[in-house]
């Protein structure tokens, strides 16, 4: 029995193929013995060997060896753009490959890498939701267009009902009129005849008396016998009796539909509209995380007591809110200052939080009228009332992020819940392995960035976490932050902070 085909641990030199393996080339890609470290450097080129203990080596570093069979054993460091395949030093040296652009192997990588990742993002914070929210549109779309199309059918079922009655109603005016005619003719044909039986009734009286007269020998009898067949020599006139006819009108399967009624075309049509997405979206460029995020501005608020709430309208427009009912707005100027705007909500109640809509006017809520609010052109409209419901308890922080996942802050139970646009539960996180100051997660205000990743304020531990769209951990944001309680991102994807103590801070943490 083979010792070696048997221990299937045992590696052997490539060379001897007797000794066990104790050096690996990591240049060649070769497993050597000690005696044969020698014979294998003047193998080839003599120098650019690069020897490591067989344990120490790293296997996948270089897993390439060159296709060509001449070149068997070549490691491949190198790619030729221009035949998309790798090639080694001894390609190179044939001339097979002059004038091709040449790129080491490890920036092919790196650079697939990134598009990659560039492309992961792309997919997941746009491509994705929007081809989501496409389907849930034809989804309500269907179900509109069923609804309307039941409607449609009970319409013409509807109207039909009421054809058949109008149909009906005529049936039963002509129905009379025909039984007005048969009794009126009826009535002629009995008066008639009752006229003819006594007609015929006085000739039987003339006839018997005649016949007396006949079978009489009475003279006075004979003698006084008068004829009277005068009084029946003319008839009666013959009564012309004329039943009426129905003539039903022939209406044709055109005819009855004009009729009917008919079915809109026009507005059944299907139009197909191809829509391309913003090229500004789809070529937003992949963000990396800065090693050391920066504060870039700071502004002191009007809520020195406390700051809570923190939106941003574009790059240049912030509206704060703390424990009163004053309402901020703070116009950042390109100089590095600041114009500030103060306006009260209109119950005098201090606002619960504020965000902004699609048209960039302010909302906030009312926590103890149970109202949101609209704030548009110095007027305020209430949008919302909550009747009859209880008061609220807790604060849960909400936010969308761009690949459509609900964001939500359980700031009691200490975790944030990301569910998925059908309301699935996508995942929580509770907060990273090893926080700046060791102490519980607690978790207050909520953000999201073009990179689709969810920034949470810890107060506990006053610092920034950011965790990627799938919940993994990426790092903290911790640049001497005191108590940091709303946030949120502008266009630019800074970080804006809202801290307690009546300080917004601007924060780059993102590399461009």
């Amino acid at each position: 029995m083979d010792l070696r085909s048997s221990a299937q641990e045992a590696v052997y030199c490539n060379l001897c193929e007797t000794a066990l393996v104790q050096i690996y080339c990591d240049t060649c890609l070769t497993n050597l013995c000690t005696a044969c470290v020698g014979e294998h450097t003047m193998m080839g080129e003599p120098t650019g060997h690069q020897f490591v203990r067989f344990q120490s080596r790293r296997p996948g570093q270089h897993p390439n060896k060159c296709l060509i069979s001449t070149h068997s054993g070549k490691r491949c460091d190198l790619f030729c753009k221009q035949c998309q395949t790798q090639v080694c030093s001894s390609c190179i040296a044939s001339g097979s490959h002059s004038d091709h652009k040449i790129m080491e192997i490890q920036q092919i990588i790196e650079f697939r890498k990134k598009k990659a990742a560039n492309d992961k993002r792309l997919i997941n914070s746009l491509i994705l939701p929007s081809y989501v929210t496409m389907a849930q549109q034809l989804y309500n779309e269907l179900d509109h267009i069923e609804r309307k199309h039941e409607e449609v059918v009970r319409e013409i079922v509807k109207h039909g009902e009421l054809k058949h009655l109008d149909i009906n109603k005529t049936v039963n005016i002509l129905k009379a009129e025909a039984d007005d005619f048969r009794n009126i003719q009826v009535r002629t044909l009995q008066q008639e005849i009752t006229a003819i039986d006594g007609k015929i009734s006085s000739i039987g009286e003339v006839i018997d008396n005649a016949k007396n007269v006949l079978d009489s020998q009475s003279l006075i009898v004979v003698s006084s016998y008068e004829s009277r067949c005068q009084e029946f020599k003319m008839l009666p006139q013959t009564v012309n009796v004329k039943v009426p006819q129905f003539k039903p009108r022939m209406i044709s399967e055109t005819e009855q539909e004009a009729m009917f009624g008919s079915l809109s075309v026009e507005d059944v049509q299907t139009e197909v509209v191809y829509t391309e997405m913003p090229a500004a979206l789809y070529s937003s460029p992949l963000k990396e995380l800065m090693e050391e995020p920066e504060i870039i501005r700071s502004i002191q608020s009007c809520h020195s007591a406390c700051l809570y709430s923190v939106v941003c309208r574009g790059n240049d427009m912030v509206f704060t809110t703390g424990n009163d009912c004053t309402i901020e707005s703070i116009r950042l100027t390109e100089k590095g200052g600041s114009k500030m705007q103060r306006a009260r909500t209109e119950s005098g109640n201090k606002p619960w939080d504020i965000t902004l809509d699609k048209d960039g006017h302010l909302v906030y809520t009312d926590g103890d009228k149970q109202t949101i609010n609209l704030k548009k052109n110095d007027k305020t409209q209430t949008l919302l009332t909550l009747d009859n419901g209880n008061p609220l308890i807790g604060h849960k922080y909400i936010a969308e992020n761009r690949n459509l996942d609900i964001c939500v802050v359980d700031c009691q139970a200490g975790a944030v819940v990301v569910l998925d646009q059908a309301g699935r539960l996508r995942f929580r996180y509770t907060g990273g392995i090893t926080a700046p100051k060791n102490r519980l997660f607690c978790p207050l205000g909520l953000a999201t960035d073009s990179q689709c990743q969810i920034l949470i304020s810890d107060i506990s531990n006053n610092c920034i976490d950011v965790i990627d769209q799938d919940g993994q951990f990426l790092r903290y944001i911790d640049c001497g932050l005191k108590c940091p309680w709303g946030i949120c991102t502008d266009k630019n994807d800074h970080l804006l902070v809202a801290e307690k103590g009546g300080t917004l801070r601007k924060i780059k943490y993102l590399s461009n």
